[in-house]
């Protein structure tokens, strides 16, 4: 499988990589071409390229109906939609906003872009989600909203964080980049807390090229960040809040509609690549994969290899072999966030003991199943020669 015979066959030690196409942890899952380049001469033909045209519109009103929510807002990525948003909510005081520490490392900038402090909290071990327990214990005096992650294998618990924000009486958002095309309790992800926002990036599951937006039951809420993603214009020249240019343009829309339809399927293959993860890796002694929540709908969108604390190489060590022969797999939201922001900070055990434990591998529609058996042989030439490589690397005097 992967030609593997000798140390010195390692990428890491010299030898050839397995993989001439780097294979991504992203979905890349290209748009419908056919339906891409027809709505894309719609856009030249009417010369409408941005400024909420009708491709914007349209995909708004066929999110809002896929969510099941009256209002969707489209922006030019998930960041400024969350920054926003976050300013929306605040409308004018500086405060802290609860975030989990087990997350993507951009989400406390996003916080202080918006003119916050983020405040650290730690998360489940199974479903890596922030808790209404957790989250409880990072709250401060100023704080005045949270900020729940769905994550790809699992929802937040969403009806006691609800429950928790209306008895400390702050705002519920939820970041749900990771939680699109997932259900809560039976209900499409997107209408739940004050509002919700996805990603639109070429990477997840929808492609928009760049993009990212907003769902809420709110009206007015929806009114304002509309207003927002245009300099706060209420008319031609006139202003009522502070805004920033943050429209969606019309190719990047139509690139979102054409890929909408086809989002069930890719899902359902996501699920297939996980499926055929686990079968090819069964028989590879001390991992395991994190399974996915039974009781909601989820994208299965990563699949996370687990290591065990006795397996034989370090989790970045395992990394590197990986990542030399092409395949870029990574340490999954390692460190946590709160170590990242401040090394003294108070142990957040759990999201600390997960950080080291999980490796993000390839996915998407790169990614064959003979790409995945390549893989499974790999890390099992890694676990049976462990000792050697450690050797190896030691006499390197490398870290990896």
């Amino acid at each position: 499988m992967t030609g593997k015979k000798a140390l010195s066959d390692l990428a890491l030690f010299g030898g050839k990589p397995l993989f001439s196409q780097v294979k991504s942890i992203g979905q890349l899952a290209q748009p419908n071409q056919a339906r891409f380049f027809a709505l894309a001469r719609k856009c030249f033909a009417e010369r409408r390229l941005s400024n909420n045209g009708p491709m914007v519109q349209l995909l708004e009103r066929r999110l809002a109906d896929f969510h099941r929510v009256p209002h969707c807002i489209a922006y030019a990525n998930a960041g400024l939609a969350l920054i926003a948003l976050i300013q929306s909510i605040a409308a004018g005081r500086a405060g802290s906003v609860v975030i989990p520490t087990f997350t993507y490392a951009g989400l406390p900038h996003i916080v202080r872009w918006a003119g916050q402090e983020p405040l650290f909290c730690d998360v489940d071990r199974d479903t890596h989600t922030l808790t209404a327990e957790t989250a409880s214990a990072a709250m401060a005096a100023d704080t005045i909203m949270l900020l729940g992650v769905h994550q790809a294998n699992s929802p937040c618990p969403i009806d006691e964080l609800e429950e928790l924000c209306r008895a400390r009486g702050i705002t519920l958002l939820f970041d749900s980049v990771h939680g699109l095309g997932a259900t809560y309790a039976g209900t499409p992800i997107g209408g739940f807390g004050r509002a919700e926002v996805f990603s639109l990036h070429a990477t997840k599951l929808l492609n928009g090229f760049e993009g990212g937006y907003i769902t809420t039951h709110d009206e007015n809420l929806a009114d304002l960040l509309r207003r927002k993603r245009n300099f706060g214009f209420t008319g031609e020249s006139s202003v009522d809040t502070l805004g920033m240019n943050a429209k969606l343009n019309e190719l990047h829309a139509a690139s979102a509609l054409a890929a909408l339809d086809d989002l069930p399927a890719l899902i359902e293959r996501n699920r297939s690549r996980i499926e055929a993860y686990r079968e090819s890796f069964a028989e590879i002694p001390g991992i395991s994969w994190i399974p996915y929540a039974t009781a909601n709908k989820t994208n299965h969108e990563f699949p996370l290899l687990q290591i065990a604390p006795d397996w034989p190489l370090a989790r970045d060590t395992l990394v590197s072999i990986l990542r030399a022969e092409g395949a870029l797999a990574r340490p999954y939201y390692a460190p946590p966030l709160h170590l990242q922001d401040n090394p003294s900070h108070a142990p957040l055990p759990v999201a600390e003991a997960l950080s080291g434990q999980i490796v993000q591998m390839p996915a998407g529609e790169s990614l064959s199943r003979d790409d995945i058996d390549t893989l499974a042989a790999l890390v099992d030439f890694a676990y049976i020669h462990a000792e050697s490589i450690s050797s190896a690397l030691a006499a390197d005097g490398t870290s990896r």
